[in-house]
């Protein structure tokens, strides 16, 4: 895997890079659904852990939730997931693109990424809805994730999902 894998952002494109690379290391989820039915929120740990790959030009990740020290004795339940995320610079489009492959489900989703003022916004259109996951509060040991959906255009948003995070050692 050491081609896969890489110790820093490439020299071409560093502070697009960054963007993304500033959360290289491993993270400790609390991740918080809300669903649209208004049911109570539901809460389960994770993980989440960030690196530079591909020479320094792309930054992968791997999601998974619950942690592992909330696993029953088994190591195994069915309501988890390990997923992969794969961000490329594309230069000449002055974006990044993304995908998405959950494991548990199958799903894979693909958007487009771009930093809007201090956050960092990831979007797609999904039949009529129109999907954003959003990085923001971004600091050296803690970030904050979510996940919305809008069915009328973009006027008013749901929030689905939201990722608090801090950096482990």
């Amino acid at each position: 895997m050491k081609t896969l894998l890489a110790d820093g952002p490439s020299p071409l494109h560093p502070s697009e890079i960054e963007q993304f690379g500033r959360l290289a290391g491993h993270w400790a989820t609390e991740i918080t659904y809300h669903p649209a039915d208004g049911t109570p929120p539901r809460r389960v740990s994770g993980e989440w852990e960030f690196g530079y790959a591909l020479e320094g030009r792309a930054v992968i990740d791997v999601w998974r939730w619950p942690a592992p020290a909330d696993l029953p004795a088994g190591g195994r339940t069915q309501d988890q997931e390990c997923g992969l995320c794969v961000r490329i610079w594309d230069p000449r489009l002055q974006l990044w693109r993304f995908t998405f492959h959950g494991t548990a489900r199958g799903d894979v989703v693909q958007m487009y990424a771009r930093q809007i003022d201090d956050e960092i916004v990831m979007e797609r259109a999904a039949g009529a809805t129109l999907v954003r996951w959003t990085f923001g509060a971004v600091t050296a040991d803690t970030f904050h994730w979510r996940n919305e959906r809008s069915t009328d255009g973009g006027h008013t948003w749901h929030l689905d999902q939201e990722v608090h995070a801090r950096r482990l050692p």
